[in-house]
């Protein structure tokens, strides 16, 4: 199969890890790694993160934020440059620098510098050697909000899946930033008639122009969507003759999907966009009982340490009375107790997202199913999780076994 002009789509760590998945599995020597040409790949990333480092960058200098375009920088350059960890390097005191990444300052600076953010990109990517385009979607100082089930708006990428208020997310949408870029809140009305955020003329080309486009993964409202709710990249996604490949997430994400089936996560992109996929490629190996275990224990407890900061919030409210703090205080040692025992329970569904065959239903696309998942170890306010994620090279392998069959008219298994 020849080289394919390829375009990426997504943001977060979702799509940093495909990025990375694709390089190693060029740099393997692989028979099929010719289907990917790396100088014609391009990949388009959400710019409405709002929280952590770009959120703060964002607030102090009014720009875009950097933290995504890092990501898919790093994941992008050559193994060999010392460069790239430096650019990923966090620092950790507990002065003005602290929770910075030496790659978002440098973003900045450079931004500064060649006065404009895809310049700075283009620099960045000459510094770390990498191979292949990175593109924002928009210029626009964008913020993402959600309308949630019962009409509620929630602003900023940050405050939905921490939003007290559970109700399911109906869409989400692109508000704009004030003139200097800072986050500040958006008018109600936005909700209902959302101004036009433009697209980056260049990310919208390279989709018409691209043969394959691959959307995710990805947490589907805060990464995925918010590029699908740019209006002329949903336009291009839609004429464009490229195959389009959903890559869909293997876990839930708490306060987005969750309990979400694979064609939950495909019915929320058809919700937001007017075009059809022709692949949904999805993990199909089940995560051990004691991975799925972990995750509901960190569900339930999420879910109890909300209750118990909201029923504080009332209380504080309220005269004090010695008699109700004992009773709250038992109240939350019994919601502990709780979580113990539920824990034991596995209800799968409500983690690890999968295909439900004779309920869940993709089409018009096509279901393609592989392994692609893995257990990773990462930090997590100063904690040391294992979680499941995308293996970045069985991701790889799993797209050029897609597109070969999709080039060479083979049918696919369900």
């Amino acid at each position: 199969m020849k080289p394919l002009r390829i375009v990426c789509i997504g943001g977060g760590t979702g799509l940093s890890t495909l990025l990375r998945g694709i390089k190693q599995f060029v740099a393997s020597g692989s028979m099929d790694c010719q289907a990917f040409d790396m100088d014609g790949l391009t990949a388009i990333v959400s710019v409405s993160d709002d929280g952590g480092s770009s959120g703060k960058l964002i607030d102090e200098f009014g720009v875009l934020p950097p933290g995504d375009i890092r990501n898919c920088l790093a994941a992008l350059a050559a193994e060999d440059e010392i460069m790239s960890r430096l650019f990923e390097h966090r620092f950790e005191s507990n002065g003005a620098l602290r929770g910075h990444s030496v790659g978002n300052l440098l973003l900045i600076a450079l931004t500064h510098i060649f006065g404009t953010f895809p310049h700075a990109i283009q620099a960045a990517s000459r510094v770390l050697a990498v191979r292949g385009r990175i593109l924002p979607v928009s210029l626009d100082p964008t913020m993402l909000c959600a309308e949630l089930v019962d009409g509620t708006i929630v602003r900023g990428e940050s405050s939905i899946p921490r939003r007290s208020n559970r109700s399911p997310i109906r869409r989400v949408f692109l508000a704009r930033r004030t003139e200097n870029g800072h986050r500040d809140g958006t008018p109600e009305h936005e909700a209902s008639a959302p101004m036009a955020i433009r697209a980056l003329p260049e990310a919208a080309e390279a989709i018409l122009g691209a043969e394959a486009v691959v959307i995710g993964p990805g947490s589907l409202f805060t990464s995925i969507l918010p590029n699908v709710a740019v209006p002329e990249i949903a336009d291009a996604l839609k004429r464009t003759q490229a195959v389009k490949i959903f890559v869909c997430n293997v876990m839930a994400e708490p306060g987005e999907t969750d309990g979400y089936s694979v064609a939950d996560h495909v019915q929320a992109i058809r919700r937001h966009a007017d075009f059809d996929l022709d692949y949904v490629l999805a993990n199909s190996r089940l995560a051990s009982d004691d991975v799925v275990k972990r995750y509901l224990r960190a569900e339930l407890l999420e879910t109890y340490r909300r209750l118990e900061s909201q029923a504080l919030g009332v209380w504080r409210q309220l005269d004090k009375d010695d008699e109700f703090n004992r009773s709250f205080s038992d109240l939350v040692d019994n919601m502990h107790q709780v979580v113990d025992t539920l824990s034991d329970t596995v209800d799968r569904a409500r983690v690890q997202v999968l295909f439900r065959p004779g309920f869940d239903d993709v089409s018009p696309a096509e279901l393609y199913e592989e392994d692609l998942i893995c257990e990773q170890e990462i930090r997590e306010r100063n904690t040391t999780l294992r979680v499941i994620r995308h293996d970045p090279p069985k991701l790889a392998g799993a797209i050029v076994r897609l597109l070969k069959r999709h080039y060479n008219g083979e049918h696919h298994p369900h």
